[in-house]
């Protein structure tokens, strides 16, 4: 009879897989991943829906590991390709009433040290309520901007122009030397401001890097390269800390394009502070992925457990709408 329940059990399951029990299909691009990156264009009311991550993986992980995990929506007011754009952002987060903080306060207040065996009422239950944050940001540099200004850093309320800023793109001149030689320079305004000699690199600091390489090679998609054997090349490398290099081959990254699933072209690129996701469409290089390692914040305790979600943030790009209406 067991066995008889436990096959019936199995193929109950497989039933469920198969029928897809409240899930719904999901319509999927047929456009190749180079005809889907040409595509994404941009314009006035489209939005971009952003999502934190940490090690690169978003969702209820980064709650567990104490991020912040509400996505952030882009509502484009203005873009002119390699010129200028202009952005208002919300995020929806539900935040803990002022009475239920008095509330749970009162209780943990009178009930902290109560001896074994006497028994206590059950704790109150958290209230929460919806709270929406508001911002706006601009940039006038996308034409040669080298400085890369993260969401976690735009301000509440109106931010306006940001100099010398592509936000979360790459400028037009960042772009093609990428695609042409494989390297240019970023800065993410964070640690690497104060790094940018070699000079200027402690030895603690230096030390962290070399002893985290084989930890975040797997993230950054490194690992299997060989070191230079002119020493003087690679000094001449670790002088320039704000310098990127992109793989010799485009890469894939999926995410929903109204609602279509959609797998566009890339250029993937990293140094030691970073690795950039960008979409390989030269009028919107839009940086799809950000994996930040410590060093991009100067955490030297970036490995610590209780340290994961500030020493390996990022964000990644999950939707974009271009059917949106004012």
């Amino acid at each position: 009879m067991t066995r008889r329940l436990s096959q019936s059990l199995l193929i109950f399951l497989a039933g469920l897989l198969l029928v897809g029990v409240g899930c719904q299909t999901v319509e999927v691009s047929t456009l190749s991943v180079e005809e889907a990156a040409a595509s994404l264009s941009l314009s006035v009311y489209n939005e971009i829906v952003l999502r934190p991550t940490v090690l690169g993986v978003g969702g209820q992980l980064v709650n567990w590991l104490g991020g912040e995990a509400d996505e952030r929506v882009l509502s484009v007011t203005s873009f002119m390709p390699n010129v200028s754009v202009g952005l208002e952002w919300t995020i929806t987060t539900d935040v803990e009433t002022e009475e239920s903080i008095a509330a749970r306060e009162a209780y943990e207040a009178e009930y902290a040290e109560t001896p074994i065996g006497v028994e206590i009422p059950e704790a109150p239950e958290p209230r929460y309520e919806e709270r929406v944050i508001r911002g706006s940001i601009q940039s006038e540099s996308l034409a040669d901007a080298h400085v890369v200004t993260i969401p976690e850093l735009w301000t509440e309320g109106d931010g306006g122009i940001v100099e010398d800023s592509s936000l979360i793109w790459f400028s037009v001149e960042q772009y093609d030397e990428l695609v042409n030689t494989r390297k240019t320079h970023v800065s993410l305004g964070l640690f690497d401001e104060s790094l940018s000699t070699l000079e200027n690199v402690s030895d603690d600091a230096q030390g962290y890097l070399d002893a985290i390489n084989a930890f975040i090679a797997p993230l950054t998609g490194g690992g299997d390269e060989t070191e230079p054997t002119d020493e003087e090349e690679v000094l001449e490398e670790e002088k320039d800390l704000t310098q990127i290099e992109a793989s010799g081959d485009f890469g894939q990254y999926t995410l929903m394009v109204d609602d279509v699933r959609t797998t566009v072209q890339t250029i993937e690129a990293k140094n030691s502070f970073a690795s950039y996701t960008i979409l390989a469409n030269r009028d919107n290089p839009l940086i799809l992925e950000i994996k930040l390692t410590p060093l991009a914040e100067g955490s030297l305790k970036g490995l610590s457990p209780t340290n994961l979600a500030e020493g390996f943030s990022g964000y990644e790009v999950t939707q974009i709408h271009k059917t949106s209406v004012e």
